[in-house]
């Protein structure tokens, strides 16, 4: 129990001399001022004493302030803080201790619907084999990170004979940050975010065919075994489709009496309309005569025998690889005469002429 005094406010009056720092009494003391001939100023202040008794202990308070206002309202105050003191905060809850294994679990869950989830899938065990699945994601530091990045810059020849990429070395580093990121913003079960910088990556590379490489790529593509292969390619050369997008294309998205197609899900999530020229729709006008209505390109059941042509199979990708330069898995011509033109006619890509500028090149990543 907490007993307080009424309290009294009293007014003070002094004189200060500032040369010395001292508090000047009267003339002829031993802390005067007056044989020197210091100029000293008059102070004057209001203090609030009360005594306050807690559990049989009794304390004195006292207070100082300018003004007697101000005095009246800190004395005032102080009982009203003192009757009633402010609770105390709760303690910060504890943050939950969680593996990198987990972390990547609860990474997963939230990412169900991502579509380059086999991707980050692949990448997370790469990390967890590096960092250990069982470690605690608090001891994923900033120093242990700069230790597994100078590992991997270090390597001199990878299973691909050669060094890492900067692609390479910075993706697995993004996922990790970005799963850091979660832990600690939205699952609150990390104090600190480490930093983790990433390397700096050139510009991707940009790649051109010629008309003649281009009609090579057809030529290749019309005598694998799959039929289908040269419509994709095609496809892909005039239109500069992904893969993705071709593979999933269906004939509710061709819209062939305005000579376009609408991209309901694309790499960036926004709708675009991809223009038509006379050879993408002569690709279109076969794929419809071969008597597939569920969809426009070659389907995701047919992907395997396409990989299996261009050397995707057990005996090794350089077995079976096309004799081609060495070009984008798709094309896309490039120009705007050639891509809205109908008139260009049904034929392989290439310009009319040497000044028409139209070219090949790899489309976005």
């Amino acid at each position: 129990m907490t007993i307080l005094s009424r309290g009294t406010i009293r007014k003070r009056i002094w004189r200060y001399c500032a040369k010395h720092g001292r508090i000047v009494t009267k003339e002829g003391s031993a802390s005067s001022c007056a044989a020197t001939q210091c100029r000293s100023t008059k102070r004057t202040a209001y203090e609030f004493t009360l005594v306050v008794e807690h559990d049989g202990v009794k304390k004195r308070v006292r207070k100082v302030y300018p003004t007697h206002a101000e005095a009246m309202e800190g004395l005032e105050q102080f009982k009203e803080e003192t009757r009633n003191p402010k609770p105390e905060p709760a303690p910060e809850p504890a943050v939950a201790a969680i593996t990198l294994a987990e972390a990547f679990e609860w990474y997963f869950k939230a990412k169900a619907r991502k579509r380059s989830l086999d991707e980050d899938q692949r990448i997370a065990r790469h990390l967890k084999a590096e960092f250990g699945e069982q470690t605690p994601l608090a001891v994923v530091t900033a120093s242990r990170i700069s230790e597994y990045k100078a590992k991997r810059l270090a390597i001199e020849k990878s299973r691909r004979g050669r060094a890492l990429s900067v692609a390479s070395i910075n993706r697995p580093l993004a996922l990790l940050r970005h799963l850091l990121r979660l832990a600690h913003e939205e699952w609150e079960v990390l104090p600190a975010v480490p930093r983790i910088k990433l390397e700096k990556e050139p510009q991707g590379r940009l790649r051109w065919l010629t008309p003649e490489e281009a009609t090579q790529l057809l030529d290749a593509c019309r005598a694998q075994k799959n039929p289908a292969l040269v419509d994709l390619v095609e496809l892909a050369l005039y239109t500069g489709m992904r893969q993705g997008e071709l593979l999933g294309l269906t004939w509710g998205s061709v819209d062939r009496s305005r000579g376009v197609v609408l991209l309901e899900r694309t790499k960036s999530s926004r709708r675009r309309e991809v223009p038509l020229n006379g050879p993408a729709d002569a690709v279109l006008a076969r794929r419809a005569g071969d008597g597939k209505p569920e969809g426009v390109g070659v389907r995701h059941h047919e992907l395997g025998r396409i990989q299996e042509a261009l050397g995707d199979r057990p005996g090794g990708r350089q077995a079976g690889r096309l004799p081609l330069p060495r070009p984008a898995p798709h094309l896309r011509l490039v120009g705007h005469s050639a891509r809205r033109d109908p008139a260009r006619g049904e034929g392989l890509a290439g310009p009319r002429d040497a000044g028409d500028g139209d070219a090949l090149r790899a489309p976005r990543a």
